[in-house]
């Protein structure tokens, strides 16, 4: 009888296991986090309508992570970075994959209904189809797919922003999306990067096949000058109402200005970009407080 409680136990843990890599709990709390700080940027104050965009931005990124495991079961068991999931592993079959993947999705949803903002049933519709249809679609016949799949990475701050009641056409909360679309390319490209062996051995378009080294390290430089113009930019937006001069800007700007000195292997980490981004984000919502 203890023997079959063991394996029941362990089978729950390994069902559990499965489930948080379907989900990337990592990127889908990151993702709520980002969401409810774009919600408090508009509405600075804490409110059911608060967590209910937080858990929807959650159930959705981790629907659309598990629809994005389904499609790519076949190639993902090709790369090291991928060949441990549990649909190329055989731990979870397609068919469930797909119905935990709706569920989550559907209670993403739920949850955003409760948010009472009928737009952020319209961004969540964006993102499936920009993500799970194109992106998904796109991204093994051209490295340029992440042009396009860059606009669903760079929708948490706007989900919540739109949850709060606020306008999606808002000069704030554009110039924000634009630091988060430009956040995505060299996140994407630098972790494609550390396995440029592996794509380039299975004819994947990655940009290490279609540029020469010095070429990728121009397109990353020019990437890298229009972030810090979106995050001056970004931070002129946000105290342009508070009478003084942009001082955030100036200092960010200067920061990053100096930092595109140095080479930009031993400056940009996969997450640097991320983390610069949510403290900029954080510090806005602290300035409109």
């Amino acid at each position: 009888m203890n023997v079959y409680r063991l394996e029941a136990k362990t089978d729950m843990r390994r069902f559990i296991s499965n489930l948080q890599v379907l989900a990337r709990i990592p990127v889908s709390v990151a993702v709520a986090a980002i969401s409810m700080l774009g919600y408090l940027l508009y509405s600075p104050e804490f409110s059911c309508a608060l967590f209910a965009a937080g858990f929807g931005s959650f159930f959705l990124c981790a629907g659309c992570s598990a629809l994005n495991q389904v499609q790519e079961k076949r190639t993902d068991g090709y790369f090291s970075r991928t060949m441990s999931r549990p649909l190329p592993q055989g731990y979870i079959s397609s068919r469930t994959a797909l119905m935990i993947a709706v569920l989550w999705i559907a209670l993403a949803v739920s949850f955003y209904a409760m948010t009472l903002s009928s737009r952020t049933l319209l961004l969540t519709f964006m993102v499936l189809v920009i993500y799970n249809g194109l992106y998904t679609a796109m991204k093994r016949r051209t490295p340029f797919a992440l042009l396009i799949g860059s606009v669903a990475g760079a929708m948490p701050p706007l989900m919540g922003w739109v949850a709060a009641g606020g306008s999606m056409f808002d000069p704030l909360i554009l110039t924000n999306f634009i630091i988060w679309y430009l956040v995505q390319i060299p996140h994407a490209w630098l972790r494609i990067y550390e396995h440029k062996e592996e794509y380039l051995s299975r004819f994947s378009p990655i940009p290490v096949s279609y540029f020469v080294i010095t070429h990728q390290k121009m397109l990353m430089r020019v990437w890298y000058f229009a972030y810090v113009c979106s995050v001056m930019l970004f931070a002129l937006v946000c105290t342009r109402g508070l009478g003084v001069p942009s001082l955030v800007g100036t200092i960010l700007g200067s920061v990053f200005l100096l930092g595109s000195m140095v080479p930009l292997t031993r400056l940009i980490t996969v997450y640097l970009f991320d983390i610069a981004s949510a403290c900029l984000l954080m510090g806005a919502v602290i300035v409109q407080l």
